[in-house]
């Protein structure tokens, strides 16, 4: 029931601001939130689009000098986490 967990950090040589973690399950980046990338798993499906949407999206992070800046401003996966956490603690 483990759960695994990438650390950049391990990556010498590079900033975090240069980098990105592109996965299926959101908590494989909780290390580094904003460096992340959800993406839709693959199923088989040869209409999916979802490495084109990828693709899209980094082309128009390049005109970030920090990945990290353009991931707060397009994904704001940190303020859904937090609300998430706020609807449980509701409960």
């Amino acid at each position: 029931n483990g759960f695994y967990i990438k650390d950049l950090r391990i990556i010498k040589n590079r900033e975090l601001k240069n980098m990105v973690l592109v996965d299926n399950l959101v908590h494989s980046f909780g290390f580094q939130v904003e460096n992340g990338i959800p993406i839709l798993e693959w199923t088989g499906n040869k209409a999916d689009q979802e490495l084109k949407y990828l693709a899209d999206y980094l082309i128009e992070a390049k005109k970030y000098d920090d990945m990290r800046d353009f991931n707060r401003q397009k994904l704001r996966l940190i303020e859904l986490a937090n609300s998430n956490i706020e609807e449980v603690m509701d409960l």
